[in-house]
């Protein structure tokens, strides 16, 4: 008994002399070792807290998001019913094409037809009095040949006087107000369009000096026989040249040129100038487009398959 006592004294006083050399041995290593313990601790994540690392990827991952989101939100479209198409559902009407800001068309399209006109010039010798400006005129062959025809005419109803142009295709669109369409809504766009005047009634493309122009009035009597109409009559202008475009769903055009003409066909050009689907007076090719070509929806661009 008393050799077992002794067997326990020497192991209680071992393990405290073990305890007070970890003390002695700890103490300094925690002191050299604070600063980088410290460090530690603080990069630590505490309980609903992230690493820089985890904040960043959660940043980046909303982003993401942000931009899917944003993505989603695009422009309202025209609701298309079955057999109806949206975009220019007009492209391939030939001579029909309806190009303005609710059927536009993109620059493949303008590239394209540019390769297909002819120099009206050169061809004709009709000449193009804002060359510096608008570079040559170039037309469709078709449309073409029926203007030499309806100028040709003009001349010889009025000896010494000349019918040039002032713009035919254009590649871009232009700026300056009402009278101007962006590019992709331009009807010059089409290859079948002129400006068209007299200099010797005046230089100036204005549709208030329309009692001046004797050309211009005669266009508007003769043009339909050669396969051409007045684009922009006054009737359809939807409202004055001072008030917003209106391009509306009823066929305005948004425009009022005097000068303006375009190539659609003489059997068009006729049921159009004749007024055969409006009551007898002068139609807008909007209007005539859509109750003649199926037209559902002016304002949203769509037709009927």
């Amino acid at each position: 008994m008393k050799k077992q006592w002794v067997v326990a004294a020497g192991a209680v006083v071992l393990l405290c002399s073990l305890a007070v050399v970890g003390v002695l041995v700890w103490r300094p290593w925690v002191k050299r070792n604070e600063p980088e313990l410290a460090r530690e601790a603080e990069d630590e994540p505490s309980e609903g807290e992230g690493t820089k690392e985890d904040e960043k990827e959660s940043e980046e991952v909303q982003e993401e998001s942000d931009g899917l989101e944003s993505e989603a939100v695009v422009p309202e479209q025209p609701t298309v019913s079955a057999g109806e198409e949206s975009g220019n559902c007009t492209i391939n009407w030939g001579n029909l094409i309806l190009i303005n800001p609710n059927f536009m068309v993109d620059q493949d399209f303008i590239a394209a037809r540019r390769g297909q006109l002819i120099s009206i010039s050169q061809t004709y010798g009709i000449p193009e009095y804002h060359y510096a400006g608008n570079g040559d005129n170039i037309m469709m062959p078709e449309a073409a040949a029926h203007l030499n025809e309806m100028l040709a005419a003009y001349r010889a109803e009025y000896p010494g006087h000349e019918i040039g142009t002032y713009s035919c295709f254009r590649a871009r669109g232009t700026t300056c107000g009402r009278l101007c369409a962006a590019t992709g809504a331009s009807d010059h766009h089409t290859g079948l369009t002129c400006d068209l005047i007299d200099l010797a009634y005046g230089a100036d493309l204005n549709s208030d000096d329309y009692a001046a122009h004797i050309e211009w009035q005669w266009l508007k009597a003769n043009s339909y026989k050669y396969g051409f109409i007045d684009r922009f009559p006054e009737a359809w202008a939807g409202g004055l040249m001072s008030e917003p475009l209106n391009v509306d769903e009823h066929g305005s055009t948004g425009l009022y040129e005097t000068w303006h003409y375009r190539y659609v066909g003489v059997g068009p050009a006729t049921e159009i100038a004749m007024g055969k689907y409006n009551n007898g007076q002068y139609d807008s090719l909007e209007h005539y487009l859509k109750v003649t070509q199926g037209i559902v929806d002016l304002k949203n661009g769509v037709c009927r398959n």
